[in-house]
């Protein structure tokens, strides 16, 4: 009896002071060698969860090897004793591959060819799989039976699996087709409208896939509705290097005219426009010395100043230097009339794709052009009150004394 409790001792104590060498020194002299490399993944699998359960692993592997030697006592060689050891040894070989896990998956993050790539959700699978087959390796033990026992009872359990996993299956399909056909990535700008989405993705995981909206509220989106519901991705456009500006001004039509010989010579004066306003009116000159006297007037060509307006507005925007219009696609279009006014498009494309600059970008080129349509005698469309009083030439007040 003593000779059992002193090998117990010497067990308890070797198990101790296997614990103590590898966390005060074999560990952290591992640790200052992975300091000194330029590697990334060594100091990954430093991190203190890992080495704590690699601990465990070490000391219940031992314990199990005591089992098979002269150190055994009675105690040990118990049938219970010997099912705890094992079980213990299983969950803390569990846990160590369950964090191991997590480190690749967190070395993924360190590594650009992998950083944007949906990783999280694999490894999630993984992690199911595996703790599927140890909870099912520790209930072997404990129970006496063997491993194969119960894989081969799942077999019979195969429609229940199926409904109780059938989220957890959807998930990792759509994962999978996710990474293959590269949908979204982590921090793309995506806009799903039936979640009501619209910001950066932050995490994408085997049920779920995180986005951060532009008031930096988080929407939950469930992985598998990625693939079967609209999502818009605005990571092309970040590829591409700009981003466009599709804008109206729409043109109160009653401010639409011919322009007369000496509002031609006005509007000379305006740099962007003068060569082409001469070129304009050589052209016009020439096709109307060419109609017949006895033709009307309505029958002659005229500028106008909405095409001059227009005119100016692709000069001005050519010589922005903000904007890319050799490059991409750049137009300045007339839209359909319609019952607010004839729209005047600018479609073109910033040379950068910041949110901010691009708005600063925005409102500074519509500032200028709402406020230089008085020199082309045109008005933009207001609706109401404050559009009677500007089609009577009137100030505002004026027109609500009338």
């Amino acid at each position: 009896m003593v000779e059992d409790n002193l090998k117990l001792l010497i067990v308890a104590g070797s198990s101790l002071g296997i614990y103590i060498v590898l966390r005060t020194l074999i560990f952290p002299l591992l640790k200052r060698i992975a300091k000194k490399t330029n590697t990334i993944i060594d100091d990954l699998f430093l991190e203190k969860k890992f080495l704590n359960r690699v601990s465990f692993v070490a000391v219940f592997t031992f314990l199990n090897g005591i089992l098979f030697t002269d150190f055994s006592t009675e105690l040990l060689d118990s049938e219970i004793s010997q099912r705890i050891i094992s079980s213990l040894l299983a969950v803390f070989l569990g846990l160590s591959l369950n964090e191991l896990l997590s480190i690749f998956n967190n070395a993924s993050n360190k590594y650009e060819a992998l950083k944007d790539r949906p990783i999280k959700g694999y490894i999630q699978i993984v992690k199911i799989i595996l703790n599927a087959f140890i909870f099912i390796i520790i209930f072997a033990i404990l129970s006496g039976q063997s491993v194969t026992y119960y894989i081969s009872g799942l077999g019979a359990l195969t429609a229940v699996l199926l409904l109780v996993f059938q989220d957890t299956i959807l998930s990792f399909v759509a994962s999978v087709q996710i990474g293959q056909n590269n949908i979204i990535n982590n921090g793309d700008w995506i806009e799903v409208p039936e979640y009501g989405a619209d910001g950066d993705v932050i995490d994408i995981a085997l049920h779920t896939v995180k986005v951060q909206n532009w008031d930096k509220t988080i929407t939950t989106i469930p992985t598998s509705k990625i693939i079967s519901t609209s999502v818009k991705n605005w990571r092309g456009m970040s590829d591409y290097g700009g981003r466009r500006i599709m804008r109206s001004i729409s043109i109160d039509i009653s401010s639409i005219k011919f322009l007369t010989f000496e509002e031609i010579e006005k509007l000379k004066k305006i740099a962007p426009i003068k060569d082409y306003l001469n070129e304009k009116v050589q052209e016009l000159e020439t096709f109307n010395s060419e109609l017949s006297s006895g033709e009307s007037v309505t029958e002659q060509r005229n500028l106008t100043n909405i095409g001059t307006f227009r005119a100016y507005i692709e000069s001005y925007l050519r010589q922005n230097e903000n904007l890319d219009t050799e490059n991409m696609t750049f137009l300045v279009r007339q839209l359909s009339p319609t019952n607010q006014g004839v729209p005047i498009q600018i479609y073109t494309f910033t040379k950068t794709t910041d949110w901010v600059e691009y708005e600063n970008i925005q409102s500074d080129i519509f500032d200028h052009l709402i406020a230089v349509l008085h020199k082309f005698d045109l008005r933009a469309y207001q609706d109401g009150i404050v559009e009677a009083a500007a089609m009577k030439n009137l100030h505002f007040n004026e027109g609500l004394e009338n």
